[in-house]
């Protein structure tokens, strides 16, 4: 089990857990809310380093990195398969840092320096956490300065040329100051080769800026830098303020992808790709393989970064006012092969096959067309996206407690601007050629999007007995949006954004809705060690627009009930949950391939001209929408259970496990979905749960010995975390021989583990000498697969790493 399962020395028990799941500091054991605390040791034993890693340490959560090199994290808990990939649209699963709502899904897997603790809340968080938490939220805190002169330095070195080093400086308190600075760098080889490395691109056409890149000699290489910065001012005891500063650059390459295969009868671009694709790349088993050809790819370029002020202000004994100000802004730009093929170098016959396919002009015109693309590196399906946002916020919040009742109330607002596309460049190349690399203008597609939202909520547990409470929350929600989609093809050059925008067909759209959250339930604490709670509770996805068609806010309505119980002495903890959730107008991201069906019947009620008739603009958009919002149609319905064990049966071991069961169902799907996604084996039309796995389990062991030499100790964990079949691929083409082994990942354990000998006293520097690994046994399996229509590829759980940590301490 991943939850914090440090022993009290004391006396031989488990630690109380503090965490801030109802935005005010309790026992993790007081809070009725299914949450997980990672701690510090939990971190590093499954290095942790990005929301990412975060898959199996929490009972039914997976997470994967989304397709693209986007640096989206999917989450997938209580029947939910949370994206954010859609221009303009948002996320089932929040991520707070230091109580800041990240509100762009793309960058948010960045580097977590100086973390103290992630909570990992499961259920509708809608009334305390706000909009865009219908599954769950992830809490991320920094720690604050400690205001102690201290200098902590960690080194790592591991396989793949990995290194990474942390030094943190801790500064004494002088007046009513402290502070501390942090950096990290972090470096690891891709542990895929490209066999297209070399392959150089010019995109100097964009007036991006993005220049040549060449295509790098390994794929998922990270090489980051973070830099952190916290400012304490504590006039009183009463009155703090914190300033927190986070920076964090990369210029990695995505993932690689691999090419499960393609289909070789689909008509004319069967045999295309049969002339261009060479077999020796298809890597048909779903296994992650050594080299893949990702010519496509270049090196990365990510940015974030965000500033924070933390105001608290201790009224009264009982009544305390926090306000939390913040901004953010980031950058990303990256280029995937979603094929896993795509930068391949064209034969004469694959240059004639592709003329004659796609050209279909006299045998002079195609044969000039042969001639010039040659040689020429070909695209098949791949993404070149940018993407940049900015957002404000401010939260006030006031918390109350008397003996008959504790209060939360609070409000916000908050603003975003995002825009998303690739100016002057296709964002989603499909079936073309680049003669030299270059990459022209042409057909693109850029979207602005801006968000306002206001907010005010409340929370209130009244005290009926000392063992009865009931809990009453509300939130009321304004959101406002606008942006527009704007389209077209260019040719010549363009200096600027303002310049391109100016020779694009634009697409408006606004967006305003007024959305309550409730919540009511009942705790019970028959005595100091056992909590018995059940509650009702709602939360929201926000709506929108793509394209100016409009889609709905998604909803969830949640009943959930359970109990945690700390016993004998403290060295046995068990909390179960058990809850139904059912999801309404839930959202699905789509391929750009379903618009124009979705289209037929929308366009007209959207009052779009010419989006349903065929004309011109609709199939202007069909070509440049890589992703959008189509409303799944009858309600996703969720239940099941999740159980987490944490024991401590002699002093120094710690023993923990998690089991987790979701049951996912729908009926009345959307048509679109039913027929894009086509007959399964049996030829029946189908829409299965995918990405969803039933059963989630865990376990882990930590050990730590007596001072084995003065303060010296000995200190290991092991953490293994199993996920069970799940479906990721049906429906159209998956009864091709070629996808008959990506249908489904198998169940799988990932085993994480760490040994350290600890507080090592070398002429009073305190001294850390660990060997680690994650992915022990090197879990091989594709975690993703992508439907391309006549071409499927896949994405892979990163390959096994070990590395030799040196913390010291003074």
């Amino acid at each position: 089990m991943a939850q914090d399962t440090a022993a009290d020395d004391a006396n031989g028990g488990l630690e109380e857990i503090i965490v801030t799941a109802q935005r005010r500091a309790q026992s993790m054991q007081d809070v009725p809310i299914a949450v997980t605390a990672l701690s510090r040791e939990t971190l590093l034993a499954n290095r942790v380093t990005t929301v990412n890693d975060l898959s199996g340490l929490a009972p039914g959560v997976t997470v994967r990195p989304a397709a693209g090199g986007s640096q989206i994290p999917s989450f997938s808990l209580r029947g939910v398969v949370s994206y954010g990939v859609v221009p303009g649209s948002d996320k089932q699963v929040s991520v707070y840092l230091d109580g800041v709502y990240i509100s762009s899904p793309r960058g948010s897997i960045f580097d977590l320096p100086d973390v103290e603790r992630i909570e990992m809340l499961r259920g509708p968080q809608g009334t305390l956490f706000g909009r865009n938490a219908t599954a769950g939220a992830v809490s991320v805190t920094s720690r604050d300065p400690s205001g102690e002169m201290k200098v902590r330095s960690r080194a790592t070195v591991g396989n793949y040329d990995q290194f990474r080093f942390q030094m943190s400086v801790d500064t004494p308190e002088i007046g009513p100051f402290s502070a501390y600075l942090s950096y990290v760098h972090n470096y690891k080889r891709g542990d895929i080769a490209n066999a297209a490395a070399g392959q150089v691109w010019d995109r100097s056409r964009s007036p991006e800026g993005l220049g040549v890149r060449v295509s790098p000699k390994y794929l998922g290489t990270k090489d980051g830098a973070s830099y952190f910065a916290a400012l304490k001012f504590a006039a009183s005891d009463t009155f703090k303020m914190v300033y927190k500063f986070d920076h964090y650059n990369e210029e990695g390459t995505p993932d690689g992808n691999g090419l499960i295969g393609f289909d070789a009868a689909s008509p004319g671009i069967g045999a295309y790709l049969s002339a261009a694709i060479d077999p020796k790349f298809i890597a048909s088993d779903g296994k992650r393989p050594k080299e893949v050809s990702n010519g496509w790819v270049v090196p990365a370029t990510q940015r974030a970064t965000g500033h924070s002020l933390t105001t608290t202000w201790d009224v009264a004994d009982n009544v305390t006012i926090k306000n939390i100000t913040a901004y953010r802004k980031t950058y990303i730009f990256a280029a995937s092969a979603l094929d896993g093929i795509s930068g391949v170098t064209l034969s004469p016959l694959a240059a004639a096959t592709y003329a004659a396919v796609f050209v279909r002009g006299t045998p002079a015109v195609n044969a000039a067309t042969a001639a010039a693309f040659t040689g020429a590196p070909a695209v098949f399906v791949a993404t070149n996206p940018v993407s940049q946002g900015s957002q404000w916020s401010s939260e006030t919040q006031i918390n109350y407690d008397s003996d008959f009742m504790t209060l939360t109330a609070g409000g916000i607002w908050f603003k975003s601007k995002d825009r998303e596309g690739n100016p002057g460049l296709t964002t989603t190349p499909q079936f073309t050629n680049y003669p030299g690399g270059v990459i022209p203008l042409g057909q693109t597609a850029v979207t602005l999007s801006r968000a306002n939202s206001i907010a005010a909520y409340a929370q209130g547990e009244f005290h009926l007995s000392p063992q009865l409470d009931v809990v009453l929350g509300a939130r009321i929600t304004r959101d406002k949006k606008s942006g527009s989609l704007n389209v077209g093809r260019v040719s010549g050059s363009i200096a600027t954004l303002d310049e391109l925008l100016a020779r694009l067909l634009s697409i408006p759209y606004t967006y305003e809705r007024t959305k309550p959250n409730f919540l009511a339930g009942v705790n019970y604490k028959p005595n100091d060690d056992i909590l018995v709670y059940g509650k009702f509770s709602t939360a929201f996805v926000s709506g929108g627009a793509v394209a100016g068609v409009p889609f709905e806010p998604e909803t969830a309505r949640s009943f959930e009930a359970g109990i945690k119980a700390d016993l004998f002495d403290n060295r046995l903890r068990t909390n179960l949950s058990v809850y139904t959730v059912t999801y309404k107008n839930f959202q699905t991201a789509q391929g750009g391939t379903n618009f124009a069906t979705y289209l037929n019947g929308v366009g007209a009620a959207a009052g779009i001209p010419g989006l349903n008739d065929g004309s011109a603009t609709q199939i202007q958009l069909a070509r440049v929408i890589g992703t959008f919002i189509l409303p799944q149609g009858g309600p996703v319905k969720a239940k099941g259970f999740e159980f987490e064990l944490t024991a401590a049966p002699v002093r120094g071991l710690t023993l923990g496990g998690s089991l987790a069961y979701t049951k996912t169902s729908y009926n009345d799907v959307n048509p679109v979905l039913l027929a894009s996604n086509g007959p399964n084996a049996q030829g029946q039309l189908e829409f299965p749960p995918a990405l969803r796995p039933d059963w989630t389990a865990s376990l882990s062991a930590a050990y730590e010995t007596q001072p084995i030499s003065g303060d010296m100790r000995l200190s290991a964990r092991v953490d293994a975390n199993w996920t069970d079949e799940q479906i990721i691929l049906s429906g159209r083409n998956s009864t091709q021989a070629f996808n008959r082994n990506v249908l489904k990942t198998p169940a799988s354990w990932i085993v994480n583990g760490r040994l350290a000998l600890k507080d090592i006293n070398l002429g009073g520097v305190q001294t850390e000498l660990a060997v680690w690994s994650r992915n022990m046994f090197d879990n091989k399996n594709f975690n993703y697969a992508l439907n391309l229509g006549p071409i499927t590829g896949a994405a892979y759980t990163a390959a096994r790493t070990i590395g030799v940590d040196l913390n010291i301490e003074f």
